[in-house]
């Protein structure tokens, strides 16, 4: 007795949802921006958001410099580029570096991971960043992101 296509894609089927778990390949990480729990800012256009962190806009509305964090977190940092900045991110890193060497700015500081992110916007008023979803906890904000 042979094993039908049904059982050979039903395997094929299972076994793909098995490799992905939790793998960014399979499904989007979910991410969140945050802000410092005193950021007078609640919400704010996706359009300024992209400009944000893409060096174009650097004060808060009451004059203040904004700092950017980046979230190392590959699968964290991936969605955020594609989605929000509609780049890779090899293209964002080639985008900073040409703003560097150009002279008009500084890198934006580079933290490891979402526990990183939170611990350094939860003391610096003027940082906004992005991570897990998952791993929002009351130490810093979310920005509402308006379509």
């Amino acid at each position: 007795m042979r094993p039908s296509r049904i059982t050979y894609l039903l395997a094929a089927v299972l076994s793909a949802l098995l490799l992905c778990q939790g793998r960014p390949a399979c499904a989007e990480a979910e991410f969140i921006i945050v802000v410092h729990k005193d950021n007078p800012v609640k919400q704010m256009p996706a359009a300024q958001v992209r400009n944000i962190f893409l060096g174009k806009e650097r004060f808060w509305p009451d004059g203040s410099p904004i700092t950017l964090i980046m979230n190392k977190n590959d699968d964290i940092h991936e969605s955020f580029t594609r989605t929000m900045l509609q780049k890779s991110p090899a293209q964002l890193s080639v985008y900073w570096k040409k703003i560097l060497y150009s002279g008009a700015s500084m890198l934006p500081l580079a933290v490891k991971d979402d526990e990183a992110v939170k611990s350094y916007v939860s003391l610096h008023k003027n940082t906004i960043s992005y991570i897990d979803a998952e791993s929002f906890d009351k130490q810093v904000r979310k920005m509402e992101v308006i379509p």
